[in-house]
């Protein structure tokens, strides 16, 4: 059977990290104006292929730094493989270059390229080395943008934190970033730490849908013989399958599962663990006539793949790609023809995926999810995973806070063997009580595992409580907690979830503020729950004494839930007819309609309308705008509807500034809406800031770039422009062509002028760090403004934000957002917006370290603090963050003692 036989296109969504800003923001993130949404958009495969790689329609890069992430097993490297055909098929000029990431094992990403895989092209064509010819035309290659790198597998680079460690290759090593950039890597590493590669665009590989993709796999798998396929998706429909339903989503657990099913008479099990002890039994017996073993040989197979998966995760550089000599302590010589490394290639447990620098073979296990089972087998002591010292951290382990861990600890709590049922109530017992000593930020990570992990261990006594409490937080707790809580809800034990949400929703007890977000729990656990939409068409009607909030509440949660549902839409279009709605509940149900009902005409034209009025409050009109460009992408209707209203002589100023932003937020490359900016920058009627906010969204969304670096060029030669402008030519040039020699010395004569005000001269210095990363006079000149004190607060957090982005880790950006953190004189707005930019430059364990040995001083964490160091939390080693928390008080302590003992002295 061919791969293109049972093949399924995968769907992508375009990802944006949610915003959390609540006021106005710097002039540099005109981007992110209005909030963000996780999603944008949806792609089907061929029209990612098209929008995406062909027309180069993204938001950041214009196609040209694409990351595929997912979980293991979701296709990413099969995608990436359907990328390489396709480049090759749709552009003859362009070569491809294939990297598995975890090959360079320590060696530079540019070294590698010109080296080792150069070397490589010319034995092929019959040299022994690479001439200086051919590394020429390599260069003009990369130069006449002819190039295409496909870096598989960022989370399997050799590099403590693969995001950072990429991201500098890329800044030094200029000639690379002239290529198109694909990469994959796993979802938990790019989410779950400070991400350096914030100028790529997202896009995250769609699982199969449940049922329809799920069931034409297996109808294609099944096609010769069709009955085995049907009584397949009949037996994954039973009651308490719901689980197994959703881990085969994913194509790599359907492939196995399918090939379990084919074997004989097939049971599907109710846990991870169970699931995979059924692949590795099938997976023996699918090669049993090719290569035979007895069961002695099996089990001690079994038991040393497990010592040398657990090992490899815990100690080894890279966990997944391992050395010979590594494996080779395992599992013996692979010339020894009765060694069982000899035996796992043949049975192909162990794969050769490559060669070391000493042309030795590097070692992968079949997927790493079995590596990850078989060390889950290795391990008969909960301790492994947990050894609390509770006043020396250091002296103990934590590998539940490790995320490379997670995966094998919820395998291992799926083990069915009856000896290991203490041991598994005592681990969770464990992570329940867990005491951090740090405001209980562990202890919430420990109780959020515990909770993931019920649902593989479903015979934990203390079961509903755990349920219960993540139920709580999710209603009432900090941000920071409720947004994890939230997460960790769709993790856990499912039924019970579910039957805890249905009955608060329904409860007569609970305030109607707590059943809305109940609903909307349970609509997104269960999507499509009827009892979730019902309790929300209840409210929405609500007529206590708060019923504004609450039917705002409520018609924002039927926007994330009710998609399709008749009902829901029905009263939505109810309640935007209705004539004596509070302004902002009108524009939620209109944005809330559109969500659930893509493209309604009547709740675009609200929005519209809102936006037109000369009547309505600026706060008012930029939540529409808001709303708009939150339901707007991709949405034709809505494109027309902005066309349209930027061609009318009858708009205001500030109207026609919102349309065109918003514009240039939803559409790249639309036809229209340049045609529609092109006649805003040709008349005469408009404001200069106007002509040339159009000037800069007309760059945004064009795809001809190229074409258009030439007329930038010309611009910045003119003597007909003031010097703002010429900064922001010089700007686009530099984006629209990295590098450009005339942008950045045109930015560096600004730099240098005596005639600009600081202001000025922080937004040319952080515009040139941007063109030209790593810009000594940009970073010097920063760090001049910082030590400054003719600045206000406001500025200098934005310097400091700029001098964080463009020299990451820089102590003096981080010391100053910290110090304007905790200072009474900031409002709240500000303090927000300050915490986000902190967070955004946090890049290392240092500068971590130094955040929360400060803020621990304070004997009582305001909302926004708390959020800076629970993001901390998440990616710090416990034993360093309890060290940097209780470092402060150490020293506290300290001088009390030296204080009451000179006072006892003095006495």
């Amino acid at each position: 059977m061919q791969v293109d036989d049972v093949y399924v296109p995968l769907g992508l969504v375009e990802r944006k990290k949610p915003s959390k800003r609540q006021s106005d923001i710097s002039p540099e993130q005109g981007s992110e104006l209005y909030k963000e949404t996780q999603i944008t958009k949806t792609f089907e495969h061929d029209a990612f292929l098209e929008e995406v790689l062909k027309q180069q329609n993204t938001p950041k890069s214009k196609g040209k730094r694409i990351a595929i992430i997912g979980e293991p097993g979701a296709g990413k490297t099969t995608l990436l493989q359907q990328i390489a055909n396709w480049v090759s098929r749709e552009n003859h000029q362009s070569i491809v270059i294939w990297v598995s990431l975890a090959d360079l094992r320590g060696q530079e990403l540019k070294s590698y390229l010109f080296e080792t895989w150069l070397t490589q092209v010319a034995e092929k064509i019959g040299k022994a080395e690479a001439t200086k010819q051919l590394k020429d035309n390599f260069v003009a290659l990369f130069n006449q943008k002819n190039v295409w790198l496909l870096l598989d597998g960022l989370d399997e680079m050799s590099a403590s934190n693969p995001l950072t460690e990429i991201a500098r290759q890329f800044r030094e090593a200029g000639l690379i970033y002239q290529a198109r950039i694909v990469l994959t890597c796993r979802v938990n590493l790019w989410d779950g730490s400070i991400n350096a590669l914030d100028d790529f665009d997202t896009y995250r590989s769609l699982d199969f849908s449940y049922p329809e993709q799920v069931e034409r796999f297996i109808h294609r798998w099944f096609a010769a013989i069709p009955e085995t396929g049907k009584q397949l998706c009949t037996a994954l429909k039973k009651s308490g399958k719901e689980r197994i339903q959703d881990l085969v989503k994913n194509p790599l657990r359907l492939t196995l599962l399918c090939l379990n099913w084919q074997s004989g008479d097939g049971k599907l099990p109710d846990t991870q663990a169970g699931l995979y002890q059924q692949f590795v039994d099938d997976f023996y017996k699918w090669k049993k006539e090719e290569f035979a073993i007895n069961s002695h040989q099996r089990q001690q197979l079994n038991v040393k793949l497990g010592e040398l998966a657990k090992a490899a995760i815990d100690k080894e550089a890279t966990r997944f790609r391992l050395r010979q000599d590594f494996v080779s302590q395992f599992l013996g010589d692979a010339d020894d023809e009765n060694s069982l490394l000899k035996l796992a290639l043949s049975r192909g447990w162990l794969n050769c995926v490559g060669i070391d620098t000493k042309k030795k073979p590097i070692y992968a296990f079949f997927h790493a999810s079995f590596q990850e089972y078989f060390a889950a087998k290795a391990i008969d002591d909960w301790h492994f995973f947990l050894n609390h010292v509770p006043d020396n951290p250091r002296q103990g382990n934590y590998r539940i806070f490790e995320p490379q861990w997670r995966q094998t600890i919820l395998l291992w709590l799926g083990r069915e063997e009856e000896n290991l049922k203490q041991q598994k109530q005592e681990f969770i017992d464990a992570l329940v009580n867990f005491k951090d000593g740090c405001q209980k930020f562990y202890k919430y990570r420990a109780y959020f595992l515990a909770a993931a992990g019920i649902a593989e261990f479903r015979d934990y006594f203390r079961a509903d409580e755990i349920v219960t409490q993540i139920v709580k937080w999710t209603i009432d707790s900090q941000s920071s907690i409720k947004e994890e809580a939230s997460s960790v809800l769709e993790q856990t034990n499912r039924t019970k979830a579910i039957a805890l949400l249905l009955q608060l929703s329904q409860s007569t007890d609970a305030l109607e503020v707590t059943r809305i977000q109940a609903a909307e729990k349970l609509g997104q656990i269960d999507p499509g729950n009827k009892n979730a939409i019902a309790t929300l068409l209840q409210q929405l009607h609500s007529t206590d004494k708060y019923y504004e909030i609450i039917r705002w509440q409520a018609a924002k949660s039927l926007g994330k839930i009710g998609t399709g549902d008749e009902k829901a839409i029905t009263a939505l279009v109810q309640l935007l007819q209705s004539s004596d709605l509070h302004q902002e509940i009108y524009i939620q149900a209109a944005t809330s309609l559109v969500q659930i009902h893509p493209g309604n005409k009547n709740a675009i034209a609200a929005l519209v309308q809102l936006l037109q009025s000369t009547n309505l409050d600026e706060d008012t009109r930029r939540g529409a705008a808001y709303s708009l460009w939150e339901i707007g992408t991709g949405d034709r209707n809505v494109i027309i509807t902005l066309t349209e209203l930027l061609q009318s002589t009858n708009l205001d100023e500030d109207s026609r500034r919102l349309a065109a932003y918003i514009l240039q937020e939803i559409v790249t490359g639309n036809q229209n809406a340049i045609v529609a900016l092109t006649q805003l920058l040709q008349s005469t009627d408009v404001s200069q800031e106007i002509y040339w906010l159009a000037a800069h969204r007309l760059w945004k969304i064009s795809t001809s770039n190229k074409n258009q670096t030439a007329t930038w060029s010309q611009l910045l030669q003119s003597t007909d422009i003031n010097e703002e402008m010429r900064r922001l030519v010089a700007y686009n040039l530099g984006q629209i062509d990295p590098g450009n020699s005339q942008a950045i010395t045109t930015l560096v004569q600004l730099l240098q002028s005596t005639d600009i005000n600081e202001e000025t001269r922080r937004l040319i210095a952080y515009d040139l760090g941007q063109i030209d990363p790593g810009n000594s006079q940009a970073i010097t000149t920063l760090v001049q403004l910082l030590q400054s004190t003719d600045i206000n607060e406001e500025t200098r957090r934005l310097v400091a934000y700029n001098l964080g982005q463009i020299d990451p880790g820089n102590s003096q950006a981080i010391t100053t957002l910290v110090q304007l953190l905790q200072s009474t004189d900031v409002d709240e707005g500000k303090r927000i917006i300050t915490a986000e930019s902190l967070r955004r430059i946090l890049l290392d364990n240092k500068s971590r370290f130094a955040v929360i040995k400060a803020l621990s001083s304070s004997l009582l964490l305001g909302d926004v603090e708390y959020d800076v160091v629970w993001n901390c939390a998440q990616n710090m080693p416990f034993p360093d963050f309890y060290q940097a928390w209780h470092q402060h008080n150490v020293i506290t302590r300290t001088m009390r003692s030296l204080k009451k003992i000179l006072f006892t002295r003095i006495i």
